[in-house]
């Protein structure tokens, strides 16, 4: 007689590697364990994806949709126009508000272990490095919108706003840890410089703005679609 099927068994699994992630870090994971906290067999797991890495692929994959899922909705519900400013800070909160997605993006391999190097230059991580790409080309509509100021090489708003993300989240280490409060108020300040420093003269287009944000996360969402296909 066959076993019955475990409802949600992949959310477990994903929940139960997650939770295992930030106490112990994925080098110190086993497959093994992650089936023990979700209260499966092992032999269940490797039913939903088949080996350690896959499980953390697809725990990362989560926490970006999630992210991007956040980050739409403060555009959605965003009154007037929504200009870069904006979109960074809304971006840069739902990060550091995820102690996973910021160890991603400040390659803790602590946490994370050698994905970290993979997803920077690796045969895999072509889709991070791209993410720059389409940030840039982001960056380009808001210029023709008119929302950002298109006589600032696209280059170099694309690395500035990296500049201040990556040294944001390193800045503990060298300044000591920031509240919360102290770290949003960090992202406002910063992106009400850029805003200012950035301004068009030219009046904004809200709508070209908008639809420019809401490709980009479409974009995201359709190469996470495409990396879960079989």
């Amino acid at each position: 007689m066959p076993r019955p099927l475990v409802p949600d068994r992949r959310a477990r699994i994903l929940d139960a590697a997650r939770q295992l992630i930030l106490e112990r870090g994925w080098p110190r994971t086993t497959v093994a364990d992650v089936a023990a906290r979700a209260g499966i067999g092992k032999g269940a797991v490797y039913l939903e994806l088949p080996d350690k890495a896959a499980i953390l692929d697809a725990v990362l994959r989560r926490s970006t949709r999630d992210l991007t899922a956040e980050v739409r909705r403060r555009v959605v519900e965003a009154d007037g126009v929504v200009d870069l400013p904006a979109v960074y800070r809304f971006g840069m909160e739902a990060l550091l508000a995820d102690p996973l997605m910021r160890a991603l993006y400040v390659g803790d391999e602590s946490l994370l272990g050698d994905h970290v190097r993979e997803v920077a230059g690796g045969a895999d991580g072509g889709r991070y490095a791209e993410r720059f790409g389409w940030l840039a080309e982001y960056v380009a509509r808001l210029q023709e919108a008119g929302v950002v100021d298109p006589a600032v090489p696209t280059a170099t708003v694309v690395r500035v706003l990296g500049v201040f993300s990556v040294g944001l989240v390193h800045a503990p280490g060298t300044l000591g840890t920031a509240s919360d409060d102290g770290l949003r108020d960090a992202v406002a300040l910063f992106a009400d410089l850029v805003g200012r420093g950035l301004a068009a003269e030219r009046p904004a287009d809200p709508e070209a703005a908008r639809a420019a944000q809401l490709g980009l996360l479409a974009r995201l969402d359709r190469q996470l679609d495409l990396l879960e296909e079989p």
